[in-house]
């Protein structure tokens, strides 16, 4: 991305007008779709996306060049969500390798103190 935005090599225009799913959503930001026909409500959104502006550049986060590789993944996690044991160890996992965190300390007293829970081992 960085190559992309110091050689300007990027141009969002050039996905917009080669992808038809792409230029259908895009589109539906300003043709009522999202708004209950009001096209003017992501004007500003499209803009950004689309027309480049003297201050800055058209798609600067490059939403519509990571458009495919978030679809993709959000395919995956619909697929793994259909298996609820697997989802269910994923999130467990997630959850237990996030780290410790100020709300971590809380919940502890709040077993400490209010709830007087014992530990319990899972086997995952």
């Amino acid at each position: 991305m960085i190559g992309f935005e110091q050689n300007g090599g990027y141009n969002p225009m050039d996905i917009y007008n080669n992808d038809p799913d792409i230029r259908r959503v895009v589109n539906q930001l300003v043709d009522g779709t999202y708004a209950h026909g009001n096209t003017e409500l992501y004007r500003d959104l499209y803009n950004s996306l689309l027309n480049t502006k003297s201050s800055s550049r058209a798609d600067m986060y490059f939403i519509l060049k990571d458009f495919r590789a978030y679809a993709q993944a959000q395919q995956k996690v619909e697929e793994a969500y259909r298996d609820k044991d697997r989802w269910a160890k994923m999130a467990l996992l997630n959850t237990a390798c996030c780290g410790k965190f100020s709300s971590d300390r809380t919940i502890q007293e709040y077993v400490d103190d209010i709830w007087h829970l014992d530990k319990i081992t899972v086997e995952v």
